[in-house]
């Protein structure tokens, strides 16, 4: 898994808009819970552009179930930060 993968996973939102999505694994290398982990991909940070003003909790909702498969696959955090400008 791969931020390509995470991006074709984010294309179709359409209600906001992701400004950047960010690999900060590197920056958590052998941290608790994913020193042991086989995925490379294990913190990613995303960007968002809430251009419909819309409810943060729904805006979270969304982008857990589109990457619900990446969670599986060994994501261990998403950082989702949200801008309305």
């Amino acid at each position: 898994m791969n931020l390509d993968n995470i991006k074709i996973l984010l294309q179709d939102i359409s209600q906001f808009e992701i400004l950047e999505i960010i690999d900060n694994s590197a920056k958590h290398k052998g941290h608790t819970g994913v020193e042991n982990s086989s995925t490379i991909l294990t913190h990613v940070e995303l960007r968002i552009l809430n251009k419909n003003n819309l409810n943060k909790i729904d805006i979270h909702r969304t982008i857990h179930e589109k990457l619900d498969s990446v969670f599986k696959f060994g994501l261990h955090s998403l950082e989702i930060k949200i801008s309305n400008r």
